[in-house]
């Protein structure tokens, strides 16, 4: 199974916004962040909408490149008061060395952390993908209702909406190539090498939501 691969899935996105909806539901807006340095991205905001039957997000971005195919997928964290050194990232996803380095699997497989992934209850799946126009700027949707797996990569699905911490990400598929436009923003490595580290993908910008609870 191979997933993401960039820099740590940092907690430092802190929840600027959150708003009691009717019904027990939880609107939360937050900054966008670049993956290479966690940087804020100007002009940038995602907005996630708890629900007690599902999770809806939308992330409003910029400084992607014109005519690269991108791709928006949530990270969930369903338990994440059992993640490492109480904060949510990479390292419950992939095996790190103390400086935050992969440690590689000697048959080339990506270096998963299978302990992590199964503690914390993480789930990738797709949100939304396209082709970025002129300019650089998109708007990315994403609707995930309670244990849908239909567009999982791994793990169970949305478990508990209001308690989950959610990550987004931005991941780039580069130009896209004829023929290939669909496959690319519809799956986690389109038009790239299938096997690790699945180059050119790269992912570019996230956004952090806190549990609710």
């Amino acid at each position: 199974m191979t997933i993401f691969r960039g820099s740590t899935f940092s907690c430092a996105a802190l929840v600027i916004g959150s708003v009691a909806l009717a019904g027990g539901g939880m609107k939360q807006t937050t900054t966008m962040h670049n993956f290479a340095d966690a940087s804020v991205i100007d002009q940038a905001e995602a907005q996630l909408d708890r629900m007690e039957h599902g999770i809806a997000m939308t992330v409003k971005t910029n400084g992607l490149t014109p005519g690269d195919a991108v791709t928006m997928w949530w990270v969930v964290f369903n338990d994440p008061g059992a993640c490492s050194s109480g904060e949510c990232g990479e390292d419950d996803i992939f095996n790190l060395d103390p400086d935050g380095n992969f440690i590689e699997n000697a048959d080339g497989t990506a270096p998963m952390n299978m302990d992590g992934i199964e503690a914390a209850k993480i789930s990738i799946l797709r949100a939304d993908g396209k082709i970025i126009d002129k300019g650089g700027a998109a708007e990315f949707r994403g609707h995930l209702p309670v244990g849908d797996t239909t567009e999982a990569v791994l793990g169970p699905g949305l478990l508990d909406p209001s308690g989950a911490e959610v990550h987004a990400v931005i991941r780039s598929h580069q130009q896209v190539k004829p023929g290939m436009s669909d496959m690319m923003v519809n799956s986690m490595n389109g038009g790239c090498d299938e096997t690790w580290p699945n180059e050119p993908c790269e992912d570019l910008q996230f956004a952090v939501f806190k549990p609710s609870m």
